[in-house]
């Protein structure tokens, strides 16, 4: 078979290089670049077809390619990659998130060659997490990510850029440390013949419930650092109100998601057992999570700062879908990870949009913007309405289908997760009575509206968030295909 993975990874290594060498030429190299991987991934979609679960219950995956890479007597490492109903929709994500990124900073002046880079070089390392299914290859790709956003933040970001980088990155590589140690333990403890996905399968799920428990705590510790969770979400509001805005839009809209991933994939489905048993730790930091994130948000007066805040609430319910461990729940946590990365980078690039056109993204000093700015506003409103879940928009099945699967599990609890989707609304329906309508203040004489290429990005997410809120099963056929579901 053609080797369709591999050549998709090869054309985002390839469309790098050229990106970094290109010099005032790079906007174009990434744009044609980026073009061709979403082209690319919307042939694997076309053509996806899942092989399902083999005689002896091993999973398998669609476009699956496996070859050997370090053999020793102790250890067999293999370049292992493949996909499934979960990974694809995620894959996806990343192609569109490259495109609408590379779009929106088009006109990017302080060097383009490098900033479009490293734009590049953070969504092959997404791929690559998304693809990869041995453990050596997983983390190879997941430490790829940070180097690039590492250097987006600390040169291209605000006055404290510095101060978020390094918190960024020392944050994210503790974490990618434990998720390794609790990876490699599994392997090694469960006597895996080798350290791909299917080799750990079967010997991982025989470990005993206490073994299986403790590791996947150190699990949700490793992984949940990325998602953000409650105590460990600090470094994601300075990052993001620090990062330019393409930074912002692939922090929130892939970054956190390959916590929910790993979560799912590494932790899951290889120790199902420990996440029976630490249910109600995860219950306990989802619902701190989305508590935490949708009052804090309340307060805040920066747009991206608010933006940031609902992001840990929004993920703080991916978490508590997962936790309720059924296929209702495991089908909203990844339908809400795509519909959230669509949503967060619309309004993070409407929070962009409002700085540089208005000089401020200060709820309170910014008010009806309207009238001079009807494009800009548009976005805001659309991308406002989709966060707070507004049906016919592309959260609403998500967040519903996570209500239902928690109502299923935990009954009256399930008040907690609806009453904060309450407040949600309440400071989106604030921010944008404040900023869109009533008498125009803090617009300079000179605002103009959205330039072309602002415009045309963030139209195309517009898009997305009607067209998979209208017609959701474009995305749930897909999803159920994989072992998680055990769904033919």
């Amino acid at each position: 078979m053609f080797p369709a993975l591999s050549f998709l990874l090869l054309t985002l290594l390839v469309g790098t290089v050229l990106t970094f060498l290109s010099g005032r030429w790079a906007r174009w190299v990434a744009l044609g670049s980026s073009m061709l991987f979403l082209l690319e991934v919307s042939g694997l979609l076309s053509g996806f077809s899942w092989p399902g679960v083999s005689a002896s219950g091993v999973p398998q995956y669609a476009y699956a390619e496996s070859y050997p890479w370090i053999s020793l007597p102790w250890l067999h490492i293999s370049y292992t990659v493949g996909v499934d109903g979960i990974s694809l929709p995620l894959l996806l994500l990343t192609a569109i998130l490259q495109l609408v990124t590379v779009l929106y900073s088009f006109d990017e002046r302080r060097q383009p060659a490098a900033y479009f880079g490293l734009v590049l070089l953070t969504c092959l390392g997404c791929a690559g997490v998304f693809l990869a299914l041995d453990v050596l290859l997983f983390f190879l790709f997941w430490e790829l990510v940070l180097i690039p956003m590492f250097f987006l933040i600390g040169y291209w970001g605000g006055l404290r850029r510095r101060y978020a980088a390094l918190k960024f990155f020392v944050y994210t590589h503790v974490g990618s440390i434990v998720m390794l140690v609790a990876l490699l333990v599994t392997a090694f403890y469960s006597h895996a013949p080798s350290f791909d996905f299917a080799g750990m399968y079967v010997p991982a799920q025989a470990l005993g419930v206490t073994t299986q428990a403790l590791l996947f705590a150190a699990m949700l510790f490793g992984f949940g650092i990325k998602f953000p969770i409650v105590p460990f979400h600090t470094w994601l509001p300075d990052a993001h109100v620090e990062a330019p805005t393409g930074g912002s839009v692939l922090l929130a809209g892939l970054l956190l998601k390959l916590g929910g991933y790993g979560l799912i994939r590494w932790g899951l489905e290889l120790l199902p057992t420990g996440l029976v048993h630490d249910q109600p730790l995860l219950y306990a930091v989802a619902f701190a999570s989305i508590i935490w994130g949708s009052v804090i948000a309340l307060a805040q007066r920066d747009l991206k700062r608010l933006v940031a805040y609902s992001s840990i609430n929004h993920m703080g319910i991916v978490l508590l879908a997962i936790a309720v461990d059924s296929n209702l729940g495991l089908l909203a946590a990844v339908l809400l990870m795509f519909a959230h990365g669509v949503v967060s980078a619309l309004l993070f690039m409407v929070s962009g949009s409002m700085h540089h056109t208005f000089g401020s993204r200060d709820i309170a000093t910014v008010h009806g913007i309207t009238p001079r700015t009807p494009v800009l506003s548009t976005m805001m409103m659309v991308g406002a309405l989709a966060s707070l879940g507004l049906p016919a928009l592309i959260s609403f099945p998500a967040e519903f289908s996570a209500l239902l699967a928690t109502w299923d599990r935990l009954g009256y609890w399930v008040l907690v997760p609806l009453l904060l989707l309450v407040v949600t609304a309440a400071f989106y329906l604030w921010m944008m009575q404040r900023v869109l309508f009533g008498p125009t203040e803090g617009v300079p004489e000179t605002a103009r509206d959205l330039p072309w290429p602002e415009a045309l990005a963030m139209s195309m997410l517009v898009a997305l968030t009607v067209l998979y809120g209208i017609l959701p099963g474009l995305l749930t056929n897909v999803i159920i295909h994989s072992p998680v579901y055990g769904l033919p």
